[in-house]
């Protein structure tokens, strides 16, 4: 059986867990325990053996509680003080206990035994979120003064067609929109099958094999303010489907979503460093040009990547500056936004691409690239990608 957790032997996180806590989150599984040889205190007063606890869990075998790993998984990943206040939200909505001297993991390990189901999303979300690259779509005909109040989605009938198209492409007939209102968008979280997989595994002494369908989540935005659809999809079927489902059950209309030029890299050789200024943009700290692409076509398809810690900088140190050809295909920054410690990576792509790590911060990065010039103005063409 895998290990899950390597840092056990330094107990890190189970004494971050106050004592209460953490005896309610190992009590339903004492029987286990009591196998290895440890009684577990009924009473949250009692002394806990962090010690023995953590040589069992770092030890694991056929026998021990998978509910209990995947409980441990989750409150890994997701108690951490960056998602403190996300935390707080969804104990509230768990009706799960709250106190002033709860840890981040004392609150997820709270919501898991309220309500797994939330955190269980939550960790969705947050992979999905990760790792999207977003395409956009330019509305043709926006209606006249339409608000996120105007378009209560009709996410039964959105759900149907979806569900009959994941089923036709053989990806199984299961499908959950979830929608996400902000001040000036909606996320929908679409939840869907991917092709079976076949991984090798073990049962008991015996090696087999096991059989399953796994599950995604893409990400759909719609931008009100920008009058735009936003997709992270696997691939480009599943994108186009998208485009014309969320058009149909929006606004009633499959074209209304259509292909437009959305992003240019060219101010990066107009303005220099300047491009890189973010005062003016509440929530950024500061920007660098981490790397560039240089696209010189031909039949070659030959494309020079510039790529430093500093772009702008280290291009100094050597006297050089950006060509004035070929064009700009793609850049690469690190964008320090306000109250986080790591810089996030945004990359963007000449033409309607851009790919940054967590969905809910698009909002902020879209800001910063259209006062610096990186948004053109709309010009919607009559195809679509």
């Amino acid at each position: 059986m895998t290990r899950l957790f390597n840092s056990y032997s330094d107990l890190y996180l189970l004494k971050q867990f106050h004592p209460h806590t953490l005896v309610r989150l190992l009590v339903p599984h004492r029987h286990f325990f009591a196998r290895k040889g440890l009684q577990l205190p009924l009473e949250a007063t009692a002394e806990l053996d962090h010690v023995e606890v953590a040589r069992i869990l770092a030890e694991p075998d056929e026998t021990e509680p998978p509910d209990l790993l995947e409980a441990l998984h989750l409150i890994r990943e997701l108690g951490i003080d960056a998602n403190y206040s996300d935390l707080v939200q969804l104990a509230v909505a768990a009706g799960a206990e709250i106190a002033d001297d709860m840890t981040a993991p004392d609150l997820a390990a709270q919501i898991w035994l309220k309500e797994p189901r939330l955190l269980e999303r939550k960790e969705r979300e947050v992979l999905c979120e990760r790792r999207k690259s977003f395409e956009s779509f330019r509305v043709v005909n926006w209606p006249t003064a339409t608000s996120l109040e105007d378009l209560p989605p009709d996410l039964p009938a959105l759900e149907a067609a979806l569900r009959g198209y994941f089923k036709e492409v053989h990806m199984g007939a299961g499908c959950r929109v979830i929608p996400q209102y902000s001040q000036a968008e909606i996320r929908f979280y679409v939840r869907h099958g991917r092709p079976y997989r076949r991984e090798p595994s073990w049962s008991d002494t015996q090696s087999t094999s096991t059989f399953f369908r796994p599950e995604t989540t893409d990400l759909v935005i719609l931008d009100v303010v920008h009058h735009e659809l936003r997709i992270g999809a696997a691939n480009a079927a599943d994108l186009q489907k998208y485009r014309e489902v969320f058009g149909v059950h929006l606004f009633g209309d499959p074209e209304i979503f259509r292909y437009a030029e959305k992003y240019t890299l060219e101010p990066l050789r107009s303005q220099g460093i300047a491009a890189l200024r973010c005062r003016d943009v509440e929530g950024v700290d500061s920007v660098r040009l981490t790397q560039l692409e240089f696209d010189f076509g031909g039949a070659f398809e030959n494309v020079v990547t510039e790529r430093a810690q500093d772009v702008f900088k280290a291009m100094a140190i050597r006297h050089a500056k950006l060509p004035d050809e070929p064009a700009i295909r793609k850049a690469v920054f690190e964008v320090k936004l306000s109250g986080q410690s790591k810089p996030r990576t945004l990359s963007v792509m000449a033409g309607n691409r851009a790919a940054y790590q967590r969905g809910e911060e698009s909002a902020i990065f879209e800001k910063w690239l259209r006062a610096r010039g990186f948004v053109l103005e709309v010009k919607v063409h009559a195809e679509v990608a």
